[in-house]
């Protein structure tokens, strides 16, 4: 599992999450604890789901994340004053991870962004409320510099195996 992802973080946050889901669909977000997993706090970034309509609000975002993007979008929601027209794409993202209650990896130029250089490679994983919902996504994301060559053009995102 380390070698299916770029950042050796990424693949210890996943089996984090793994071993907290047990042999459940997802684990229940109470089952996350932040103290256990001090070293991936950096790139955690946890979001709220919201039903009714279905909508996203970021509800922390680590310090490197903050850092490498320049920006800190905490307590904003996934719409088109942070996205701008891209927001359709990305909303659609944390949507499929709630809607089918499976982890996603997802590789992203950020071209659209104001670091055209940046690209982002993040992994999305349900939590669930105590009503057996999507309540929360948990997701681990890295960023690294691309040159014009880059073959990955926009985004591409599948589901992971658990």
């Amino acid at each position: 599992m380390e070698n299916e992802f770029g950042d050796s973080r990424l693949a210890k946050l996943f089996a984090y999450w793994r071993g907290k889901r047990g042999n459940h669909r997802a684990p229940p977000r109470r089952n996350i604890k932040p103290m256990e997993i001090p070293a991936l706090l950096p790139i955690v970034h946890l979001i709220d789901v919201h039903e009714d309509p279905l909508a996203f609000r970021h509800r922390l975002v680590g310090a490197e994340l903050v850092e490498r993007l320049g920006r800190d979008v905490t307590g904003k929601w996934v719409d088109e004053e942070i996205y701008g027209c891209m927001a359709p794409q990305i909303f659609d993202g944390p949507a499929a991870v709630a809607w089918e209650v499976r982890p996603y990896r997802r590789l992203a130029r950020l071209d659209w962004f104001a670091r055209p250089w940046l690209a982002m490679e993040s992994l999305e994983m349900p939590l669930l409320g105590d009503d057996g919902r999507v309540s929360m996504i948990l997701r681990g994301a890295s960023h690294f510099t691309v040159g014009a060559d880059w073959g990955v053009a926009g985004r591409m995102s599948w589901p992971l195996a658990v």
